[in-house]
């Protein structure tokens, strides 16, 4: 019986979703041996052990959430499948707020990027904000004991941690835009692997991969920068995407529309756009 390893990262989200990819594939690949490995180690993105594993052959499907993945990979990997995207939009929990304008003036803010710093800080000055690296479960925590007023967290996380309760608000991407990828899994394999390619296609959600095309394309034209993108795909195949770039405190926000299939061609343009609106400012 062949056999393909899943590389999945630590914490209890991505453990979550690894689970449930692995079930999914092993219902759809009843003949394989699929195992889940858990990968530690450090790196300069959160990507980059599974993707040195990857590399390496010590698994033969890298399980990436694709707000963590460079819009460059790695020579010899490709990203083979998107499975059907989650929920996409950060959520503000905040014991009870429903808004950034109910926050108080210094009101301690946790978010677990730069980039998702550099957002909240353009939507709302005035906050205390931090970059926490721990996970949704141990925030909620600190946000419980008064550690922190408020978390802004992907919306995907807490509710596949079974913690929707503790969601006040769904953010609308004009008011603090996600990551690209944000709430959507790739599954990463070696160009020469066939066997794995396969397996992991066989998961493909064709909406969600050019969602997710068309998001980092656009993030891949403002290499650098602080950006944030969503688009959506109709049951017609027309794309809409939205997106913002923070650059010294301001914010710039774009928006286009086409067919599905030009993802990547009107992910770049819009990245255009952008350059062309700094330029002025």
């Amino acid at each position: 019986m062949a056999r393909i390893l899943l590389g999945n990262r630590e914490g209890s989200f991505p453990i979550r979703q690894g689970r449930s990819v692995l079930e999914r594939l092993t219902d759809e690949w009843p003949d394989l041996h699929l195992t889940l490995r858990t990968v530690g180690g450090t790196g300069g993105t959160e990507a980059e052990p599974l993707l040195d594993a990857l590399s390496r052959g010590d698994v033969g499907i890298a399980l990436v959430q694709l707000e963590c993945l460079p819009t460059k990979l790695p020579e010899g990997l490709t990203l083979a499948a998107v499975p059907r995207r989650g929920e996409a939009r950060s959520a503000l929990a905040a014991r009870g707020k429903s808004g950034f304008a109910e926050l108080g003036a210094g009101a301690r803010v946790a978010v677990p990027s730069e980039r998702d710093a550099a957002f909240l800080d353009a939507a709302r000055s005035g906050l205390a904000t931090s970059v926490v690296a721990e996970g949704p479960d141990t925030l909620l925590n600190a946000l419980t004991s008064g550690e922190y007023d408020a978390l802004v967290l992907p919306a995907l996380a807490l509710t596949t941690l079974d913690l929707r309760s503790a969601i006040d608000r769904l953010l609308e991407p004009n008011e603090f835009t996600p990551a690209p990828g944000q709430g959507a899994i790739g599954l990463v394999v070696r160009e020469d692997d066939d066997l794995a390619f396969e397996t992991a296609y066989s998961l493909q959600h064709r909406p969600s991969f050019d969602r997710v095309r068309a998001e980092r394309a656009f993030a891949a034209g403002l290499e650098g920068r602080h950006v944030g993108a969503l688009a959506t795909v109709s049951d017609d195949g027309e794309l809409e995407l939205f997106g913002a770039v923070v650059e010294n405190g301001t914010t710039v926000q774009v928006s286009t529309s086409g067919e599905a299939r030009e993802a990547e061609e009107l992910g770049r343009e819009l990245a255009q756009d952008v350059l062309a609106q700094l330029k002025v400012l």
